[in-house]
């Protein structure tokens, strides 16, 4: 037998309108107690990760290509051979003294250390491509020291 008070009601309309008249029947107290306590909490946690991101982000690495602080070091890539961070940038200019990709060629960025040139049929249409060869850069086996800190540091932030 299906209970008449709009618990079945399948927009939910009624059960939504109870739970807020329960909240209101309380003075809306629960979750004014709940929004108080995790604000205190997180408020202060995040002062304390902002400080300590400031003091990774102070402490800039000179990229061992061009010599030029990683001011960005979330977007840094680990030299190959010595895991120091470098800028994406400088790796790509260095790869584009050995790698002459033709005028519908491009080298990029994919993701996980590795870069690639694409073969665009069209290079007014970017939607259509094909990799024609992977350059590894990054050692998968290795995780860099640096990365880590970042990665531990920035996990903290909710």
């Amino acid at each position: 037998m299906r209970r008449n008070d709009g618990y079945h009601n399948r927009g939910g309309k009624n059960r939504n309108s109870n739970n807020r008249n329960k909240n209101n029947d309380n003075g809306g107290r629960r979750q004014q107690e709940r929004r108080r306590s995790v604000s205190a909490i997180s408020q202060k946690e995040a002062v304390e990760n902002e400080n300590a991101i400031r003091a990774f982000k102070a402490n800039c690495p000179i990229c061992e290509i061009c010599g030029e602080p990683i001011r960005e070091i979330e977007c840094a890539i680990a030299n190959k051979g010595t895991e120091n961070p470098v800028h994406v940038e400088c790796v790509i200019k260095k790869l584009l003294e050995k790698e002459h990709p033709n005028s519908n060629e491009r080298l990029s960025y994919i993701g996980q250390g590795r870069f690639a040139i694409i073969h665009y049929d069209n290079p007014h249409d970017i939607r259509h491509f094909s990799i024609k060869k992977i350059i590894e850069w990054e050692n998968r086996e290795k995780r860099s020291e640096w990365r880590d800190e970042m990665a531990r540091l920035y996990s903290r932030i909710r």
